[in-house]
C-alpha cells in the first residue's frame, strides 16, 4: 500500500475486551501515541495502568487527563499511576523495572521514541546520551531492548497466571515501529560482523555529514529487526511480540525538531498526518486485538503485513540475529544487563 494510501485508510474502533485484573504499562505516555493510547485502552477498564514517563510534571498532567476520561467513561475500577523512565538513560531504565517489584505486567506497550533532529537552519546535529550514545540509537532500539529484558519475567508472570480460553488477551510485549524503517538505507548492514552499532555511534565519521533522517529510520528499523529476533527467542506459548505501525500522525514528535525543519514537519503533518487517535487504535489492535497471527510481525493499518523487501526471508532471519548479538553485547559492555537476564 503507498504511503498516501495508507495515510487515508479508515481505522476501525476498537472493540472493547474485559482487563479486569489486569495491568497495562505504556512508555512515553504523557503525550501523542503514547497518552491517546492509553486513552483508548481505558475503555477496557484494566485494573492498573502504568504511565511510564521521562518528565514527571508532564506524565502528572497526561494522569489528570486520564482520570477525567475515567469518570466520563463510568471507569472506577483502573487505577492511574505515573513512574519515571528516561530510555536515555540505561541506569533509569532498570531503577523503573527494579520499582515494579516483579509484579505482573499483561500488556507492555514500548512506545517511546525520538526524532534527533536539533537543527540550525537546515544544518543537522548529533546529540548523545551521558554515556556517549546518539540519541537515536539510546532511544529507539538499545533503550527498548533493554526493557523488553528486563520487563519479561513481569510478562511471563502474568501469562501463567492466564487462563486458558479467557476473553481476555494473553500477555503482549508491542513495539511502536514506524514505517519509516523502510526508507533507510542502511548502508552499515555491508559491514563485518560486530561493527553496525559501532559505525552508527561513530561521531567523528557521522559530524562529517549527519542525516538524521536517515539515523532515525535506520533505528526504527534495528528496533523492528530486535522485535522479531525477540519473538523468535521468546515463543507464542507465553508472550506475543508484535510491532504495529501507527502511521505518520499529527503527534509531539516534532518537539524534537528544530529550525526550519520543524516548520516543514508541522506543515506536512498538517496536511497528510493522520488523527492521533487513528495512530493509538493501530497501536491498541496490536495489543489487544491480534493474537498469535501477529508473533514477531510487523503490523500496519491494523494489519499484518510484510516489512521492506531487504529484511525478509534468510537474508533478514541473519540481520536479526546479527542485530541482536550487537544490541547484547553493547548492553552487557556497559553493565546493564547480565547473562542471565538474556532470552
Amino acid at each position: 500500500m503507498s504511503f498516501l494510501n495508507a495515510q487515508f485508510t479508515t481505522i476501525t474502533p476498537i472493540t472493547l475486551v474485559n482487563l479486569s485484573g489486569r495491568t497495562v504499562l505504556i512508555t512515553g505516555a504523557n503525550t501523542g501515541i503514547g497518552l491517546e493510547t492509553a486513552r483508548e485502552i481505558l475503555k477496557s477498564k484494566p485494573r492498573r495502568l502504568i504511565l511510564a514517563v521521562r518528565n514527571l510534571q508532564k506524565g502528572n498532567a497526561a494522569a489528570m487527563s486520564l482520570r477525567s476520561s475515567k469518570q466520563s467513561l463510568g471507569n472506577t475500577e483502573t487505577h492511574v499511576e505515573v513512574r519515571e523512565l528516561d530510555m536515555a538513560d540505561n541506569k533509569s531504565v532498570r531503577r523503573f523495572v527494579d520499582g515494579l517489584e516483579g509484579a505482573r505486567v499483561d500488556f507492555a506497550v514500548l512506545n517511546a521514541g525520538i526524532v534527533n533532529m536539533h537543527v540550525g537552519i537546515w544544518t543537522m546535529k548529533w546529540q548523545q546520551n551521558t554515556s556517549g550514545t546518539e540519541l537515536d540509537l539510546q532511544v529507539n532500539v538499545l533503550g527498548p531492548a533493554l526493557l523488553s529484558l528486563l520487563l519479561l519475567p513481569n510478562l511471563r508472570l502474568a501469562a501463567r497466571q492466564h487462563k486458558p480460553g479467557s476473553e481476555t488477551p494473553k500477555s503482549h510485549l508491542t513495539f511502536v515501529s514506524s514505517g519509516l524503517h523502510a526508507r533507510a538505507r542502511f548502508s552499515e548492514r555491508g559491514l563485518p560482523e560486530g561493527s553496525i552499532l559501532a559505525a552508527l555511534n561513530d561521531r567523528e565519521k557521522r559530524d562529517q555529514g549527519f542525516d538524521s533522517t536517515e539515523q532515525y529510520a535506520t533505528s526504527k528499523l534495528l528496533n523492528l529487526l530486535w522485535a522479531r529476533e525477540f519473538a523468535k527467542r521468546v515463543g507464542n506459548a507465553d508472550v506475543i511480540v508484535n510491532a504495529p505501525n501507527p502511521g505518520f500522525c499529527k503527534t509531539g514528535l516534532q518537539r524534537d525538531t528544530a529550525g526550519m525543519m520543524r516548520y516543514v514537519k508541522l506543515v506536512v503533518a498538517a496536511i497528510l498526518g493522520r488523527r492521533v487517535e487513528d495512530g493509538a487504535r493501530c497501536v491498541v489492535d496490536a495489543v489487544l486485538v491480534k493474537g498469535e497471527e501477529s508473533h514477531g510481525k510487523y503490523l500496519s493499518e491494523a494489519q499484518v503485513t510484510d516489512e521492506v523487501e531487504g529484511i525478509r526471508g534468510d537474508e533478514g532471519v541473519e540481520l536479526q540475529r546479527r542485530v541482536w548479538d550487537e544490541v547484547t553485547a553493547w548492553l552487557k559492555s556497559e553493565g546493564a544487563v547480565e547473562d542471565g537476564e538474556l532470552v
